[in-house]
């Protein structure tokens, strides 16, 4: 049956095709085509059987007559088919009959997406594209991609036709890049342009009004934008067909991109199924210091429909979270950034230019956007020139919306069984935004263990669609969770997870503080894209220790607005430094909060400005250790400190460059011990600036090494407002001299023990300069930080300590940090 279908369908159907002319890109008020349905034929009367026998042969004929007489001298039909296994073999013998009576008349399948996919070249050869009817695209022209995209996945070896019902203005540029075809009513500016469109500009670029039609491959272009309501000439853009190669004629990409769009529907259609264990990595590098997320997924893909992934494991810096399988924890990526490319759909989205040559058989693609879209990549391909497989790709993105603000990624190909290939390993380089700055995110993305085309697919999808496990599904604005509900059936959300809520308790370690060890419970909460603008809060509360921040994207003059804040009850004893020791007299308790404003602006090649403000609010009174107390010390005057200034950063490949500058005051008055009352210096003026470098490399073996140095100095500094070793020295208390100037710098590294350890192991070093006797002293700290597997109710423990190693000052070394205990929901 196969191949009489074969031999009766192709050679009649390709003479048909190859005698009509091809359509124009826009078309004005062509009729709708008429419609076949065949949902309720006879297919046993209507498939011709065996091919020897001229009685069924006959028979055949008779059953189709009653339902083409109808439709005879129509131009354009439209086939609406069954659902069942009949369907292929019915699309075929149509596409015969119908040509047997009118070799010219064009057939189209109908739009059903209720049906699954039909990716069978057979299929595709029978017919001139898809037609989606006003009725199918309905009146909101915003749907009208996403409806067009659906029709493509499903029948994606032809064209898609839609008969719009009213002009679409600037979207006909995009609707004809994403590979549509147009029928537009009369008298509209789409209108215009058709009746002005040359015979034969059939090569489409098309970005949001933008087009650019072309005459054959490195032909006559003819370019459009729309403006004011209409469509008006505009320069060319550069020739993306050409390079000039010494003593060589002019590539012909245009064949190139031929063969790339064939292969790819061909390897396409051969998987059918495809299962895989799918993991996912995240290495976050920010300012204080590295992590990692990462997740391992049961992948299910099927021809026609979205990619679900069954997670299976969710690890915290490399070790495994307690985790309740149907946890939904937030989804952190750039629209569509770990989807298959964009790119690999070959639509005119894009200008393809030629990148010359990449080796042996290779050949390099360079693509950008038509548009200013800045969810569409720019880069390159790499090309097999025989076979038209993509085997590598680089792109980057920028100025994006929401959490992550630019990319850069590769994509490697590969051949998971024999003649089967696709997408292997995607990596990325992003920047996100956060409160107070940006940290750059390494994100991997790595198929393997595939099964193709396995038997079992389908029951094992639904066991996992049956389970209480968290599934995602990949959408065309990127991942979303594939919900479990109440009966049983699972639900897409609307969009993007983005909360996480927590409780858990800490041990925070401080001595000399009050009180030096304080068990402490809190509750977290946090939001990445509240009100789906981007805006981004978190909330730990404690009681007496509670912590904040926001940041609103683009919030004025495109800039965004970030706070961040804590207000604390807790406070610690600070005393004096003296001939490189520490005192027993002159204690002051301190109790501080702190704000911090800023508004910043990406500048692009990784650059970002931010304009600072920082507001802490001191409480000073006496110590309530009685050793430490001297009668009669007048306190510094209590109030608000407040600095202003910008600050600069430079991010790229693990590197991280920054500076601040802030100048403010702080309140003026007298402190001291009787007979040795001081001022405050600088009648409370303040200046700080601040320079550090960060590197953060992978080693390999899950191994991770960091390092960074730095150098911090100002003006107006004196005991009550010294450069602090917080964050810069561990193991060192904070305020260990009275330092005007110091510099800095340390390493980490960070190695898996084994399945329920990761260990990270750092030393610090500073030299500190006092401006009590203008001298100059040194100290080291080590750095101990670990990660282990949550118990009982916890996900996760984490354990962070520093340890004094070294001082040229007595009695400023100790052991602090803190000890968390959090569980997610």
């Amino acid at each position: 049956m196969r191949s009489f279908l074969r031999t009766l369908v192709c050679l009649p159907a390709a003479l048909g095709l190859i005698a009509q002319e091809p359509l124009p890109p826009i078309q004005v008020s062509v009729p709708e085509p008429r419609t076949l349905d065949l949902r309720q034929a006879d297919a046993a009367a209507l498939l011709p059987g065996e091919h020897r026998d001229p009685a069924r042969l006959e028979a055949v004929a008779r059953a189709w007559r009653p339902l083409l007489q109808p439709i005879d001298t129509a131009p354009g039909i439209r086939l609406l088919l069954p659902a069942g296994p009949e369907r292929l073999q019915l699309l075929l013998a149509a596409s015969q009959a119908l040509r047997a009576r009118n070799p010219k008349v064009r057939i189209y399948v109908a739009f059903q997406p209720e049906l699954g996919p039909v990716m069978d070249e057979l299929a595709w050869g029978a017919v001139d594209g898809g037609v989606l009817l006003p009725s199918d695209l309905g009146a909101d022209g915003a749907r009208w991609r996403g409806l067009l995209t659906q029709a493509q996945n499903a029948f994606p070896g032809r064209p898609w036709f839609l008969w719009v019902p009213a002009d679409p203005g600037a979207l006909t540029a995009q609707l004809l890049g994403d590979g549509g075809r147009l029928i537009l009513p009369a008298n509209g500016p789409g209108a215009a342009l058709a009746q002005e469109l040359p015979p034969g500009y059939t090569e489409v670029e098309g970005g949001l009004g933008d087009l650019t039609l072309r005459k054959g491959s490195g032909g006559a272009a003819y370019r459009r934008i729309f403006r004011d309501g209409t469509w008006v000439p505009a320069p060319l853009p550069a020739d993306r067909h050409e390079v000039q190669v010494q003593g060589q004629e002019l590539y012909d990409l245009g064949g190139l991109l031929a063969r790339m769009r064939a292969t790819q529907l061909r390897d396409k259609s051969a998987i059918r199924t495809a299962q895989a264990t799918v993991d996912v990595n995240l290495h976050i590098q920010s300012e204080g210091g590295a992590g990692d997320l990462g997740f391992r997924f049961q992948g299910f893909e099927k021809v026609g429909t979205p990619e679900e992934l069954l997670r299976k494991e969710v690890r915290f810096n490399g070790v495994r979270a307690n985790l309740s399988e149907s946890a939904q924890l937030p989804i952190l990526e750039s629209r569509t950034s770990a989807a298959p490319p964009i790119a690999l759909t070959l639509t005119e989205r894009y200008r393809y230019a030629d990148g010359g040559p990449a080796g042996a058989g290779k050949r390099r693609v360079r693509f950008k956007p038509v548009d200013d879209d800045p969810l569409l990549f720019e880069g390159e391909l790499t090309v097999d020139e025989g076979s038209g497989r993509i085997l590598h790709e680089q792109s980057q993105r920028s100025n994006l919306p929401g959490l992550v603000r630019s990319e850069r990624r590769e994509l490697s190909y590969g051949e998971p069984a024999p003649g089967l290939w696709r997408v292997m390993r995607i990596h990325t380089a992003e920047r996100w935004i956060v409160s107070g700055g940006t940290v750059q995110v390494l994100r991997d993305l790595e198929y393997r263990g595939f099964s193709i085309n396995d038997a079992g697919y389908d029951e094992a999808l639904a066991s996992a669609r049956a389970g209480q496990g968290s599934i995602l599904q990949n959408t065309p604005d990127g991942y979303r969770y594939f919900v479990k509900q109440a009966d049983g059936s699972r639900k897409l959300e609307s969009k993007a997870s983005s909360r996480v809520k927590g409780v858990g308790g800490m041990i925070l370690i401080q001595p000399g503080g009050d009180p030096p060890v304080a068990p402490l419970g809190g509750y977290l909460f946090s939001d990445f894209n509240a009100l789906d603008r981007g805006i981004q809060y978190s909330l730990f509360t404690a009681a007496v220790f509670n912590m904040g921040s926001l940041l609103v994207p683009r919030a004025l003059l495109d800039l965004d607005l970030s706070l961040a804040g804590t207000l604390s009850l807790l406070g610690g004893t600070e005393r004096p430094v003296k001939d490189g020791k520490q005192l027993d007299v002159d204690g002051v308790q301190r109790r501080s909060q702190n704000l911090e404003l800023g508004l910043g602006h990406d500048l692009g090649a990784g650059f970002r400005v931010e304009l600072k403000a920082q507001l802490t609010h001191d409480a000073f009174s006496d110590p309530r250790e009685d050793k430490y107390k001297t009668q009669g010390f007048l306190n510094p005057p209590s109030g608000l400190t407040h600095l202003g200034g910008a600050a600069l950063s430079w991010q790229y490949e693990g590197f991280h460059l920054q500076g601040s500058y802030l100048k403010g005051s702080r309140p003026e008055g007298s402190y001291g011990a009787p007979g040795a009352i001081q001022a405050v210096p600088n009648e409370g003026r303040l200046v700080r600036w601040d320079t550090r470098a960060m590197f953060d490399r992978q080693l390999g073996h899950g191994i991770w090494f960091s390092a960074h140095a730095g150098r911090a100095g100002g003006e107006g500094f004196d005991r009550f407002q010294p450069l602090s070793f917080e964050g810069r020295v561990s193991g060192i208390k904070p305020y260990a001299v009275v330092a005007d100037r110091m510099t800095y710098g340390g390493f980490d590294v960070a190695f898996p023990t084994g399945p329920n350890l990761r260990l990270t192991l750092g030393l610090d070093h500073g030299q500190a300069h006092s401006l009590t006797d203008l001298k100059t002293y040194g100290f080291s700290g080590l750095k101990v930080a670990g990660d282990l597997p949550g118990f009982w109710w916890f996900t996760t423990i984490r354990v962070d300590l520093g340890a004094g190693l070294q001082s040229d000052v007595k009695g400023v070394k100790t052991v602090n940090g803190s000890i968390a205990f959090l569980h997610l929901f």
